[in-house]
């Protein structure tokens, strides 16, 4: 069944919001209490919530070179405290503001 943006979502147990996982991973349904398997679904099934919101365009993805800057910045810092030395972490703000001062948007997609 799609859900509201059009995405295909099997109906089944694993993809239910009233599955829960145990500390060991097995799953059991919250309504009857008793374990499943993931294939099976009864009729108390009902679309989770991170399936629901699937496919709905909130983000952004950054440019890999923006990825790899900031990667650099925290890898110096690491360096820097690892030989001791006493300084305050770059705000990711302050990287962001120079990143696109220099490369232009940090933003590959919209």
């Amino acid at each position: 069944m799609p859900n509201k943006y059009g995405i295909m979502i099997m109906k089944c147990c694993a993809s239910c919001g009233h599955k829960c996982l145990d500390d060991f991973g097995n799953r059991r349904c919250m309504l009857t209490g008793r374990p499943t398997r993931g294939c099976s679904v009864c009729n108390g099934w009902e679309i989770c919530s991170q399936l629901a919101t699937l496919g709905v365009e909130r983000g952004k993805v950054q440019c890999r070179e923006y990825q790899l800057t900031l990667m650099e910045v925290r890898t110096s810092e690491l360096r820097a405290k690892a030989m001791g030395k006493e300084m305050t972490p770059a705000s990711v703000e302050s990287i962001r503001r120079d990143f696109e001062m220099k490369h232009g948007s940090r933003i590959a997609i919209k």
